[in-house]
């Protein structure tokens, strides 16, 4: 893992939203917010993290969509203080990036909340109505003209482990498809003292 310099909590926020913007699960939902609010995907396509006022919004997107602000839902016993870092990870690295714990995610790694796992069981048709195919867009857009949103994760000082925030549907088409993975990829990575306070750490 390489540090590559300080990030911002907006900066994060923007990432998060950018991704969400273009989910499968995610995306139509936010993109009626922005068209109820008369504001262009641009805003989350291309944030400009030096404007008071688009920052305001997208941090009130996120508490709305996500309940941020409030520490409630994904974010129960996140903490307030977080230092933030665009950081590379190796490919070995990124795929040792454990999933949140959470129902589902532990049911698709067996328990691990290791995406290399998970991808041993999609493989072997081990969970009903996931397939390895519908994963191959993920993974081949590291290569295309416009690569999807970074990976947001979350560690201690000492760095390890590292816990996914956002980008799991991405992170486990990673892991079925590896040979996608650049010699080097860029994440949003944050760091605390007190993130094992996390309900998801």
């Amino acid at each position: 893992m390489q540090f590559l310099r300080p990030a911002s909590e907006d900066e994060m926020i923007g990432v998060f939203l950018r991704a969400e913007l273009d989910s499968c699960r995610h995306g139509e939902r936010l993109r009626g917010l922005l068209a109820r609010d008369r504001r262009t995907q641009e805003l989350l396509r291309r944030p400009d993290v030096a404007g008071i006022e688009s920052n305001g919004y997208r941090r009130r997107l996120l508490e709305g969509r996500r309940a941020y602000e409030r520490r409630e839902g994904l974010f129960l016993g996140f903490p307030r203080q977080v230092d933030w870092f665009r950081a590379t990870l190796e490919p070995d690295e990124v795929l040792d990036v454990l999933y949140i714990d959470w129902d589902w995610w532990l049911t698709l790694s067996g328990g691990s909340r290791r995406p290399r796992d998970a991808a041993r069981k999609i493989r072997a048709v081990e969970i009903v109505g996931v397939t390895v195919t519908e994963h191959h867009p993920l993974a081949e857009a590291l290569r295309g003209s416009q690569p999807p949103a970074e990976l947001i994760a979350v560690t201690t000082p000492a760095h390890a482990p590292l816990v996914l925030v956002e980008g799991h549907f991405r992170l486990t088409a990673y892991a079925l498809f590896p040979d996608y993975l650049p010699p080097t990829l860029e994440i949003l990575l944050g760091v605390s003292g007190e993130m094992n306070g996390w309900c998801q750490f």
